[in-house]
């Protein structure tokens, strides 16, 4: 059991949480005794120090996507990237443009064909105990399902969100796709891991109750030395990552506009700081905020920053999306929230389980689509903030990636004795 072949499309990307969830383990499989071999896509940075095999997508549109992450590694300026884009890419595009007319699928699909070749010689060469896949694409499970029928190395598959929904595959034909997938990695996956018990009990019923479906939570990792909060003059909310489509900041904005018009004087002494990407919409909403100089955009920040940033926060601000898929997710960044030791107000959309694991710990929970349930947790942060009760946040997170990793690690033997 100490040899092990990780599959995962993304690895080594900054600010990227399907990355990040296979780039937080590879220490502890290591400080564990797995001897690692990784496969990924180029979109991410090569690791020196694990054999790390990376290989790239035959079809345009992979062809495409991977070649605008090798430019964003490398270019800041916008103009450049154009540049370079558009003089590398303009061969392929009359490819990319028949491949996407006849073949509406995610850009990542075509990865599996010449990743399969390069896993299965890995797997042939290496000979690992277990092929363990995980990562958004659904291209790195095909690979495992491939190079496991081939070799007849027992697999494990993790999916970071749930296969069978519109938000992972928005086309007809490709959601048609993941169903038959998904039907295929339970009936020849020895362990199909999730990361909510949700999740794992709708894809247990999806596929005739199969005995395969697992639940493991991703966890983070603990930072040693923490940054110590101090209390500012303004009450400074922070909120890290993505915004846009139904992740967006809409019910927080009626919120506000209640709240200060209850407390006119509240938005002098009121911040709330964005880091992150916004889509056009957000950024439009915004602009049309009628208390703007409440507002501190900061973008895109590195990731270690961005956790410094979060111990020095008042409140700890959490947005789910307002689609199905929120019901049966929990978003990568509660759990590094959850061990800054700052409190977190955590907007939810319909998820029993997140909410359940935030209040235990302590923290508001409201409602994502409800402004007066969100006016109310505000309101119940500034008074503790006024009072100077945010000071510690003693209760400690169970959640950590060691445990996930000693968790699949006990999976795994449990596989190799059956």
């Amino acid at each position: 059991m100490r040899r092990w072949l990780i599959i995962s499309y993304f690895a080594n990307i900054d600010a990227m949480a399907p990355s990040h969830h296979i780039d937080d383990r590879l220490t502890f499989f290591t400080q564990k005794g797995i001897d690692i071999s990784l496969l990924s896509s180029p979109c991410g940075a090569h690791y020196k120090d694990i054999n790390h095999t990376r290989v790239p997508s035959p079809a345009p549109s992979g062809i495409r996507y991977e070649v605008r992450y090798f430019l964003r590694r490398r270019i800041r300026k916008i103009f450049w990237f154009k540049f370079w884009e558009t003089f590398l890419l303009l061969p392929v595009y009359p490819f990319y443009f028949i491949e996407k007319i006849f073949l509406r699928l995610d850009s990542t699909w075509s990865w599996f064909i010449t990743a399969s070749i390069i896993a299965t010689i890995l797997a042939i060469k290496k000979k690992p105990a277990i092929i363990y896949s995980t990562g958004g694409p659904v291209s790195a499970h095909i690979v495992a399902m491939v190079v496991s029928y081939i070799t007849r190395i027992p697999y494990i598959t993790e999916f970071q969100d749930p296969l069978v929904h519109r938000y992972a595959a928005p086309g007809r034909l490709e959601r048609h796709f993941i169903k038959k997938i998904e039907r295929l990695i339970f009936k020849t996956a020895h362990a199909a891991v999730f990361l909510t018990q949700q999740a794992a009990k709708n894809a247990y019923e999806r596929n005739n109750n199969s005995k395969k479906s697992f639940a493991i939570y991703a966890g983070a990792v603990p930072r040693e030395n923490m940054t110590p909060y101090n209390r500012e003059e303004v009450f400074n909310i922070v909120h890290f990552g993505s915004l846009g489509g139904s992740r967006n900041l809409d019910y927080i904005f009626k919120a506000l506009v209640l709240l200060f018009r209850e407390s006119p004087n509240l938005p002098n002494y009121f911040r709330l700081n964005l880091y992150g990407n916004n889509s056009r919409n957000v950024s439009k909403e915004i602009e049309q905020f009628p208390y703007r100089e409440i507002l501190k955009v900061k973008g895109k920040v590195q990731r270690q920053e961005a956790m410094d940033f979060m111990y020095k926060a008042d409140v700890l601000l959490l947005i789910q999306n307002t689609d199905d898929v929120s019901f049966e997710t929990i978003p990568s960044k509660v759990y590094e929230y959850l061990h800054t030791g700052r409190p977190v107000l955590a907007l939810v959309y319909r998820n029993d389980e997140l909410r359940s694991m935030l209040e235990g710990m302590g923290h508001i929970v409201v409602q994502t689509d409800d402004e007066l349930d969100i006016k109310s947790g505000l309101e119940a942060y500034i008074e503790r903030w006024k009072q100077n009760q945010l000071q510690s946040f003693p209760l400690k997170s169970p959640y950590t990636v060691e445990k996930a990793v000693d968790e699949l690690i006990s999976l795994a033997n449990i596989i190799s004795k059956c």
